[in-house]
């Protein structure tokens, strides 16, 4: 099987065919190791283990030659900044059922496909979807057009950022992808200046203790103060730094294969007071349920508080008949806003 018929079986899949790159990337790993040591994970743990394989990567399957990369586009459509009421989003990644399992079985049919009657069939594959320590980034970039953006993204000169990648490893001797002159970031701090929070002020690193996504996705207890107003933009994930990007701005604006539908997300106010059997209905098998359930309440009642929705105190009294962690507390942090609010009211009034 040459290279063109391994990218028109991949695409066939509804996928892109990055490229076939070594499994090895040592300078990303020194760049790897240096944000974890400065505590640019926050609280992500998970990342500070199994360290050894993730150094090096080809023992995730013993005698691995080559990774061939793929990704599954999910843009759909969303511009920036939001319109005039438009509800707080979810980043486009959580609007359809779990992409781990999507690219998993299509990578599972793909190896199938090349072994069957082909010179594959004595070779071994792996197919890596978040499943394993490795840096995935950082192979897609040594593919022939990919590059890391300075919001520290995957970036294809054509198709943009919206990407959700996958690797199969494997023993085959595939020859691979040449390098060449890529595009770049060059001078464009777009991504940078329209982060609100600070997230991504140092060049190509991504400070996670100050990162949108991670407070609403990975934290699990309350989240502070000073980044609840852009709640209200965003109350699962944040697209923002991929949005403002030129080469998005240039990509197809609705690239999601059309076999993925997208769920319709229900409102801020059912999110706040759904109960577990309407979380499930909601979230079943979506990336949401990564927040849990309290989680996700947490986020849509800071929402609802920064839009001043009328809903809210109905929603507040929901939240205090089942509770729990972190509600309580972020229940008590909006009564003290509300109560800071109406001191206000009342002084101009008094005026």
């Amino acid at each position: 099987m040459n290279q063109v018929q391994l990218n028109q079986s991949i695409q066939e899949e509804g996928l892109i065919p990055l490229g076939i790159v070594p499994l090895f990337y040592s300078e990303s790993y020194s760049h790897f190791r240096r944000w974890i040591e400065q505590k640019k994970h926050a609280e992500l743990k998970f990342l500070e283990k199994y360290d050894e394989v993730r150094r090096e990567p080809e023992k995730l399957l013993p005698g691995a030659k080559a990774a061939i990369i793929l990704a599954l586009p999910y843009s759909q459509g969303d511009g920036w900044p939001l319109q005039p009421n438009e509800p707080s989003r979810v980043a486009q990644y959580a609007r359809f059922n779990d992409y781990h399992k999507f690219l998993q079985k299509a990578g599972g049919r793909l190896v199938e496909k090349w072994q069957k009657g082909s010179e594959l069939k004595d070779y071994s594959f792996r197919v890596l979807v978040d499943t394993a320590p490795i840096l995935e980034r950082a192979l897609a970039a040594q593919t022939e057009s990919g590059f890391i953006g300075k919001n520290t993204c995957l970036i294809h000169p054509t198709q943009g950022s919206f990407l959700l990648l996958a690797e199969i490893l494997t023993t085959y001797p595939f020859e691979f992808d040449l390098p060449e002159e890529k595009s770049s970031c060059g001078t464009c701090t777009l991504c940078q200046v329209n982060c609100p929070t600070g997230a991504l002020d140092e060049d190509y690193v991504l400070d996670s203790n100050r990162c949108l996504a991670y407070w609403t996705i990975e934290h699990r207890g309350p989240i502070p103060e000073e980044f609840w107003p852009w709640l209200s933009k965003y109350y699962f994930g944040c697209d923002i730094c991929q949005l403002v990007c030129p080469f998005n701005q240039e990509a197809k604006s609705y690239q999601l294969p059309s076999k993925i539908i997208p769920k319709k997300m229900p409102s801020l106010f059912e999110v706040a007071t759904m109960n577990q059997t309407q979380y499930e209905i909601f979230f079943a098998g979506t990336p949401m349920t990564r927040a849990k359930r309290n989680g996700l309440r947490r986020n849509a009642l800071i929402a609802l508080h920064v839009t001043q929705d009328p809903k809210l105190e109905e929603a507040l009294e929901r939240v205090n008949q089942d509770g729990g962690f972190p509600l309580e507390e972020t229940v008590r942090q909006i009564r003290k806003g509300i109560a800071s609010w109406d001191n206000v009211t009342l002084g101009l009034t008094l005026k």
